[in-house]
């Protein structure tokens, strides 16, 4: 009754902010903080048989950032959650998202440098965590941040995308060759027929060794009338998986396999309450088996409201979801039960600026 009455009586809801929290926020000085944080209560159900129930911290990152001069910027952004572990080819924290500088040494060019996110395409991969309830299975654990070099070309309002980073050993590169392979990503950030129409189209090639590479697609559309948007992405590539977690039966090793996966999103924007529904597919076939392992089905329904209008509250929210996923085993695992889960998450997020 609080959360009605809250929305109710004031606010407007806030755009999300993707990856680039630069971008997104009006910094007044060089020198800004940001924390982000989302706690809920999860509660966990199948086939009446409760599985979790409890408080959980989902997100909790500190970011630095700001702007040096007008055309030179930087992001450090850290997770407090997450296990402190150093990746010996990155040097860095395994809890490190961010930690980049970036130079726009013309008007139309920008080169960023350092730790930085995968330019995969699709606009699901592109929302911040805190704002995603039910992924996709390669949104969920495709590695998001590489340390390397981003060149940025923007016409009009097209923005195209090259990137070299260190591609993730755990997922692309074969054992032998993991300190010395790369990535290479190609994105088209669209902006059409004054912005009904966006795109996030990217191609990647991970070296798995000299001579053997990993392809990926990931298509991103989203369709603005008015206040409803529809966004409807796709992923399709190769990567090594360990997936025993998932399957018991599987051998406890790195597996080749091709994951896809569908996401489709319709939202409408009520001003304080922002309503949406999202469906999503996920299939892996592992290649060594020549078959499909398991797919993933799963969908949502999600309330968020934004109460307040001060500018240091108005990107507090309450959200209330509830989704359910089910996964279906093939082939050699069809003698697994498909997993049903049903899930209901009631939260507060709160992003905001500690200077």
């Amino acid at each position: 009754m609080v959360l009605l009455t809250l929305c109710s009586a004031m606010g407007y809801a806030q755009h999300r902010e993707g990856d680039d929290l630069v971008k997104k926020l009006q910094m007044k000085d060089p020198f800004n903080v940001m924390v982000d944080t989302r706690f809920d209560l999860h509660y966990i159900f199948d086939n009446g048989k409760t599985t979790n129930k409890s408080f959980y911290g989902d997100i909790l990152k500190v970011s630095l950032l700001g702007s040096i001069t007008p055309k030179i910027q930087y992001t450090l952004r850290q997770k407090l959650n997450s296990d402190q572990i150093v990746n010996s080819r990155d040097g860095l924290s395994s809890s490190t998202d961010q930690a980049w500088i970036s130079f726009q040494f013309a008007p139309q060019w920008n080169v960023k440098v350092g730790m930085q996110t995968i330019q995969f395409g699709t606009f699901e991969y592109n929302y911040n965590s805190a704002d995603v309830y039910t992924p996709t299975t390669i949104f969920n654990d495709l590695t998001s941040s590489a340390i390397g070099v981003n060149l940025a070309y923007q016409w009009n309002n097209q923005v195209f995308n090259a990137q070299v980073v260190n591609s993730p050993y755990s997922e692309f590169s074969d054992q032998k060759d993991k300190d010395k392979t790369f990535a290479y990503n190609f994105l088209w950030v669209g902006d059409l027929f004054d912005g009904v129409y966006k795109t996030r189209w990217g191609y990647g090639l991970f070296e798995h060794t000299d001579s053997q590479y990993y392809n990926w697609f990931t298509i991103g559309n989203q369709i603005n009338v008015g206040k409803f948007t529809t966004e409807l992405d796709y992923y399709i590539g190769d990567r090594q998986m360990d997936y025993n977690s998932i399957v018991s039966m599987a051998p406890a090793e790195l597996r080749l396999v091709e994951d896809q996966a569908v996401s489709a999103k319709f939202e409408y924007n009520f001003g304080k309450w922002r309503p949406f529904v999202k469906g999503v597919y996920s299939k892996r076939y592992d290649k060594e088996l020549a078959a499909a392992a398991y797919d993933v089905r799963g969908i949502e329904a999600v309330m968020e409201c934004y109460p307040f209008k001060s500018e240091l509250l108005q990107n507090l929210r309450f959200h209330a979801a509830y989704s359910y996923t089910a996964t279906d085993f093939k082939n050699n695992y069809a003698a697994i039960p498909t997993k049903n889960e049903n899930k209901v998450l009631v939260g507060v997020r709160w992003l905001f600026q500690v200077k």
